[in-house]
């Protein structure tokens, strides 16, 4: 029978630990504290915004809104950022994704100061996902997935995983970290010939593409868990990348969606905004 990996108790176990880091660190006059920044007003980012509040909360965490308008000049929104990276009662700085078009990415991500860059971005915290360096403030996403299959106990080491997807905030870093993990990796994506002659040779598959029903039966072979990290709209209803009732009855398990990776993003950016307090009292 097929087993469906839900996050929300993935997510409930990760918030009771960090709760409990929160805990200790107020003990010794620390009090982690959040800066989110928001350019412009989106509405995704504003919905994912306080989906991460509300986390912050339950957890004991503070946060500082930064909202700028879309028409703010890059180099007024740099400038922020680096005052926020020089303030020693911030010690965690999520930067709101999609950025207008007058931003660069790549530029905001150069900006952060590592020790704050809770959601991965920085080249920095990339390179030590590569060196499998523990300390290290990973992508939210790909850290939940790693979390749902340590949660539900599904070993990766030895195992044949194809990652659909090979963006710099999921697939290359998920990668990377199932590497770290000694599974076999292959990482396909929009270039590649066949993707079916990968997946269908998978143990684990991972979906993070965003594009609506891409994974189908025909692309898993009886028995594999199935990973939706994507998600999109059909007849106006939130579905992800795995077509759900084509692939439930050939999978061993599977993720909902929505209701799976996604709901444990924000209690990985509670949980590294504690450690990202942690490490600094450290320091």
């Amino acid at each position: 029978m097929t087993k469906e990996l839900k996050g929300r108790p993935v997510a409930k176990a990760l918030l009771e630990r960090t709760m409990k880091t929160v805990e200790d660190l107020k003990k010794i006059d620390c009090y982690p504290t959040l800066a989110i920044v928001r350019v412009g007003d989106d509405k995704s980012s504003i919905s994912y915004e306080n989906a991460a509040i509300k986390t912050m909360q339950q957890s004991g965490i503070a946060v500082e809104p930064v909202v700028f308008k879309e028409t703010a000049d890059a180099e007024e929104v740099l400038q922020s950022i680096e005052a926020l990276n020089q303030k020693a009662d911030i010690h965690g700085i999520l930067v709101m994704q999609p950025l207008p078009d007058t931003l660069s990415r790549n530029d905001i991500a150069r900006c952060l100061n590592p020790n704050k860059d809770i959601d991965g971005l920085t080249p920095e915290n990339l390179g030590r996902v590569v060196e499998n360096d523990p300390t290290t403030l990973v992508p939210s996403t790909p850290k939940a997935v790693m979390a749902l299959l340590e949660f539900y106990g599904i070993e990766v080491e030895g195992k044949d995983v194809c990652v659909i997807g090979s963006s710099p905030v999921v697939g290359k870093p998920l990668s990377i970290m199932l590497l770290n993990e000694e599974a076999t990796v292959a990482n396909v994506h929009v270039k590649t010939k066949d993707i079916k002659q990968y997946t269908c040779q998978a143990d684990i598959v991972i979906s993070a593409t965003g594009v609506v029903e891409l994974v189908k039966a025909e692309h898993i072979k009886e028995g594999a868990i199935v990973i939706d990290v994507g998600f999109g709209y059909k007849d106006g209803k939130p579905v992800g990348d795995v077509s759900y009732d084509d692939v439930f009855e050939k999978a061993g398990a599977i993720t909902p969606v929505p209701g799976g990776v996604g709901s444990i993003t924000t209690a990985i950016l509670a949980e590294q905004v504690a450690q990202a307090a942690w490490n600094q009292r450290s320091d």
